[in-house]
Parts: C-alpha cells; sequence; structure tokens
C-alpha cells in the first residue's frame, strides 16, 4: 500500500481514520443500547459530532505528517494523545452546548475503541510495507546476527525495515539469560561454540558479526569454526574506525583479512587529544598518503581552526581536499604542494601559516626501492626532517609529531637508516626545545600503497600466483585508523623529543596471511591460487623488530602505547653535521663510504652493500 502522491496519501488515511472513528461510534452505540434502534437512531446524529471533533484532533495532532512505515512506539503515543485530545474536546463541547447530551459510555466507548483500531491500522500498514511480500520474495537470503546486543537489535530492526537486504532467522549469544528467549519475535540461540550447527539447522545463507569490540583472535576463532560452511560473513565496523563514538548501521560491510589478522579494539582519551588541537592550525606533512591522509580524517573531527594540507603529489593533495571539503566544509583547509627538503619552500609555508602543530609523514618508505636510490631516503627522510623541526623551533610551534617506523631497529635497509637518523636528530633538537617534540614508531599497516595485502589482493584477482619472498617471512601488522588513533593520543603525551612505541600485538606470518585472503577470496590456496617463493631482497628482514637491546621500556596512560629511554650522545650540532655529511656522500654515489661513516654512529646497522 505506498501511495507516491503525498497529498492522496494524507487524504486516503485521514479516510481511513475518519471511517474507523465512525465504525466506533456505530459499535459503540450497539454496545450501549443493543438493537434498540430507535435509540441508536436518536444518539446518531450526537455521535457523529464527536466523531468530527476527532477527526480534527488527528490533523491537528499531525497525524498525517508521519511516515507510518516505520511504526513504534513513539508513534503509537501520537495516535493517543490524538484520540484522547479530541475525546476530552467532545466532552468540553458538550458540556458547554446543552443543546444535546452524548451519554458517557458511549464517548468513552468511541474514544477507546478508535484507539485501539486506528493503532492496529498503522501496525499493519508498517508490517504490510516491511515485511509481508517483499519478504517472501527474498527469503533465500536467510541471515543469523552474531550478538543479541543494542548493535544486534539495532541491526535487526535496519534489516527489517529493508527486505531487500534479507531475512533475520535468529541471533547467536553467550549470554545464558538470552539464550532460549526471544528479540523482536526472533529466537535467540546459544552459545556460540555451537554456532556452525546453529548455522547448519537453520540453513543461514549470511552471518553478520554485531560485536564492534570483537578482536581478530576472536574473529578468527569464528571464521576458522564455519569456513566449510562457505556462508557470506559481514561485520559492523570495529571502534577504532569510529573516531566520534557513534555506530552506524549503514557501515556493515563485508569481512577481510583486517578483522582476521589486524583489527584491535582501541579506544583514545578524545578529550585529552581535542585539547591540543581545537581552535590550532594543524599541518599535517604527506598529507595524500595512506598514514597522512588518515591523520588529516581523524584530526578535522577535533576542530581545529586550520587543517594545512601539505604532500609533494598534487593529484594525491587534491582528493584528500575534496573528502575532506565535503564532509567537513565548514573547516579551514589549505592546499600546499612541495617538497620537505625544499628549505626556502617550507620557510614560506611556517612563515605565511605559523602551524601550532605539525604531524610529520612525509617519507619515502618503500626498503626495495631505497636500496636503488639511496640518495632520496637520506634527502627526504633524514635532511627533510632536520628541515621541519629546525623550523618548528623557529617558529615556535606548540608539538612536533614525527612518524617513524620499525624498520629503523636494527636497520638493515637504506629506508630503515634514514629514519633512524631521523629519530635521532628528533630526540636531540627535543632536549630543552620549548617545541613539545615526540616521535611514534610502529610497523606495517593494513592498506597502505604498495603494502603486502594489497599486493597479495592484486594477485588473487589476476588469478596468481602470489610471490612470497620467504616463508619464515613475519611481520607486524595493524589498521590504519588504528595506527593513526594512537599516533594521536602519543600527540598528548609528548615532550622533549620523547620517543614512543604502538603496541602491534604478534607478528604475523605473511605465508598465514596470504592463505587467509586466498580463502576469504572464496578460493583455495596452492589449488585456485598458487604460492611462490622467490627468495629475499636486498635490504629486508625474516622479522621486525620494535625496540633496541639499550632501549628501556615504560608504560603509559595508554595500554597500546609505550614509552622507550635509550642511549642518544649525540649533540643537535652533531647529528647535523652526520646528516649533511651521509647526504653529500649519498649525492657522490660513495654508498660504500656512507655505510661505513654511518657504522660508527649507529653500530646497530647491518647493510650488506
Amino acid at each position: 500500500m505506498m501511495l507516491k502522491n503525498p497529498i492522496i496519501r494524507k487524504f486516503t488515511l485521514f479516510s481511513i481514520d475518519f471511517l474507523i472513528t465512525l465504525f466506533s461510534a456505530v459499535l459503540s452505540l450497539f454496545i450501549r443500547f443493543g438493537f434498540d434502534f430507535e435509540s441508536i437512531k436518536e444518539f446518531f446524529s450526537v455521535s457523529l459530532i464527536q466523531v468530527i471533533i476527532m477527526s480534527v484532533s488527528y490533523i491537528l495532532n499531525l497525524f498525517y505528517s508521519i511516515v507510518w512505515s516505520y511504526t513504534s512506539l513513539k508513534e503509537l503515543l501520537i495516535v493517543f494523545r490524538g484520540t484522547l485530545l479530541g475525546y476530552l474536546a467532545t466532552l468540553g463541547f458538550f458540556y458547554f452546548y446543552r443543546g444535546a447530551v452524548l451519554p458517557r459510555s458511549i464517548g468513552f466507548l468511541t474514544f477507546l475503541s478508535s484507539l485501539v483500531l486506528i493503532s492496529a491500522s498503522r501496525l499493519f500498514l508498517s508490517w504490510y510495507n516491511n515485511i509481508d511480500f517483499k519478504r517472501i520474495k527474498n527469503s533465500e537470503k536467510r541471515i543469523a546476527i552474531l550478538g543479541a546486543n543494542n548493535e544486534g537489535v539495532a541491526l535487526f530492526d535496519e534489516i527489517n525495515r529493508r527486505p531487500e537486504l534479507g531475512r533475520v532467522i535468529c541471533f547467536v549469544d553467550d549470554e545464558k539469560k538470552n539464550i532460549g528467549r526471544k528479540i523482536r519475535g526472533i529466537p535467540v540461540k546459544g552459545p556460540i561454540n555451537d554456532l556452525k550447527k546453529i548455522l547448519e539447522d537453520y540453513n543461514i545463507t549470511e552471518l553478520i558479526i554485531a560485536l564492534p569490540n570483537a578482536t581478530s583472535k576472536y574473529i578468527r576463532d569464528i571464521v576458522g569454526n564455519i569456513r566449510d560452511l562457505k556462508i557470506q560473513i559481514k561485520v559492523l565496523p570495529g571502534i577504532y574506525e569510529l573516531t566520534d563514538n557513534k555506530l552506524k548501521i549503514v557501515q556493515l560491510r563485508q569481512l577481510n583479512v583486517e578483522d582476521i589478522i589486524g583489527r584491535q579494539a582501541v579506544k583514545i582519551n578524545f578529550k585529552e587529544v581535542e585539547e591540543y588541537i581545537k581552535d590550532k592550525t594543524v599541518l599535517v606533512t604527506g598529507a595524500g598518503g595512506s598514514i597522512g591522509s588518515e591523520i588529516c580524517r581523524q584530526v578535522i573531527k577535533l576542530n581545529p581552526r586550520e587543517l594545512l594540507l601539505l604532500g609533494r603529489g598534487e593529484n594525491s593533495i587534491y582528493e584528500i581536499y575534496e573528502e575532506l571539503k565535503e564532509n567537513l566544509p565548514k573547516i579551514s583547509l589549505k592546499r600546499l604542494i612541495g617538497d620537505i627538503s625544499d628549505q626556502r619552500r617550507m620557510q614560506m609555508i611556517f612563515q605565511e601559516f605559523k602551524p601550532s602543530i605539525v604531524f610529520h609523514a612525509a617519507a619515502h618508505k618503500h626498503v626495495d626501492i631505497m636500496q636503488e636510490n639511496p640518495v632520496e631516503a637520506f634527502r627526504v627522510n633524514s635532511f627533510g626532517t632536520k628541515i621541519l623541526a629546525d623550523l618548528s623551533e623557529k617558529f615556535e610551534v606548540e608539538r612536533f609529531i614525527f612518524i617513524s617506523t620499525d624498520k629503523a631497529v636494527n636497520p638493515t635497509s637504506i629506508m630503515g637508516l634514514s629514519k633512524r637518523l631521523g629519530e635521532i636528530y628528533i630526540k636531540s633538537v627535543g632536549k630543552g626545545s620549548k617545541t613539545n617534540f615526540g616521535i611514534v614508531r610502529f610497523g606495517n599497516v593494513f592498506g597502505s600503497r604498495g603494502s603486502v595485502p594489497l599486493k597479495f589482493k592484486k594477485q588473487i584477482e589476476a588469478g596468481g600466483p602470489i610471490t612470497i619472498t620467504d616463508p619464515r617471512m613475519k611481520r607486524f601488522f595493524m589498521t590504519i585508523p588504528e595506527a593513526v588513533a594512537l599516533v594521536l593520543q602519543a600527540g598528548a603525551y609528548a615532550k622533549s623529543g620523547d620517543l614512543f612505541v604502538l603496541d602491534m600485538g604478534e607478528q604475523i606470518s605473511i605465508e598465514a596471511l596470504a592463505r587467509e585472503m586466498i580463502l576469504l577470496s572464496g578460493l583455495v590456496p596452492d589449488q585456485d591460487i598458487k604460492i611462490v617463493y622467490t627468495g629475499m631482497r636486498p635490504g629486508e628482514k625474516l622479522y621486525e623488530e620494535l625496540f633496541l637491546r639499550e632501549e628501556k621500556v615504560f608504560k603509559t596512560a595508554h595500554p597500546k602505547i609505550m614509552k622507550v629511554e635509550g642511549k642518544n650522545s649525540f649533540s643537535r650540532e652533531e647529528i647535523s653535521e652526520i646528516i649533511l655529511k651521509v647526504l653529500e656522500l649519498g649525492y657522490q654515489k660513495k654508498l660504500k663510504d656512507l655505510i661505513e661513516f654511518l657504522s660508527k654512529y649507529v653500530p646497530d646497522l647491518s647493510i650488506r652493500i
């Protein structure tokens, strides 16, 4: 019963309500007088007055401005209010008008019958539009919701309003108080250990995991238990994806490898982070990159006065600018194109915009490419960091956060070594500085450009093979939103060149990652998609490290952020000279001399030329 013309729809609903009220009045007369037609005829005209008054009340109470397809208790309370006020207005009318008398029993029964029948008509309308015939047409999609919680119930309501999504058959939960009972008429089954049997018994074709706090291990266990059922699995976003702490059902998405291997439940103190960002001018270097763009997305929600998007590539800056402008158009955004190693250009930017906060995410990050282009690694990752740090101090920036990498620990690559020099410089310049300098070190992130998961995804889409350098290879992994949320939190703690390391969890086998991605694609490893081992590339490690041997680890206020203290015997002047010397040797293509020179200052490096 979907009437598209709003005027016709409103008139139709009003006509139905008028007829229901008229029927209620006639019914009340029969209840009061039985088959005494003389009495019924005598009081019919008087009852008609009540019908008219109550119908006017329906209009005044805006019955016909409501979308009744989504009837809930709130809408039914409006029906109660409208019918009650109509009844009270009728009593008032006959109190002051002495020309006719309406028996109290007839007036009350008319009100009560109208209330029940109009409410029933609205519930029927909602049921008809959202459940009945459309649901039957799509009954082949049978859904189970894992989690009889607020999220699960909200998800059920959303699906119930959109029959094209399928039909919810059952909830599955571990809570004993819920198991065996019903929610919205849908049975709650359990425990979750029996999930496979439950899905088989109910012939489920789609499982939705409505547990935003679920860890990757928990999801991995669930998927492992039901893998051979070959049903579609969807999830609600993790808490770390909800930077405004608000859950939106429309964010329901397909299960992916991040959920199985990298999903972490992360909460940060948004009030604490907002304190140092709100109403400030924030500069993000590498704003078009994977980490930089996510920093922009999260920072802009914390109400900065102005956000400066600095990057070398105009296309990536254009893309993040357009995205942010569309979502939060009131925040002032500036697109700045420039190379962080261009000292004059950086001076221009700091002098014109005078940023209060700097998040330095710009970097060359690909290990194998930097092995072939060492001068670029030192020019950007070391010298560029020095330029930004010096300007930040000169222009009295309040806070400077340098994004580092686990490859800076015991570096075996040029890229890792160049980032290590950046760390050393920030530590040195941070001593006694009015600017609060900080370093945040973490491992690989899912979804960054050129990352292993994206490479594997493309190889799977191409039909294989997946190439792995060594079957023993392991890496830390973290999702980009999670990593950036922790970077922002660490920024609140930063001072004096402090080094923070993010808790990356356990190292993940690259081979296991490849096999999980193949399985998630609905294919079989070694059959549908081959795995080929190519041998380690120059600069690669079998596994990553987060700490130097001499570094001491301390807890912070956040369980996933650790403060690290180690020896730093370099003065600012000394490390400046080292960076400039290394850059000069790089331009002269004296790589062997460069490594030999740095080995005096970075004794844990083990780079083979």
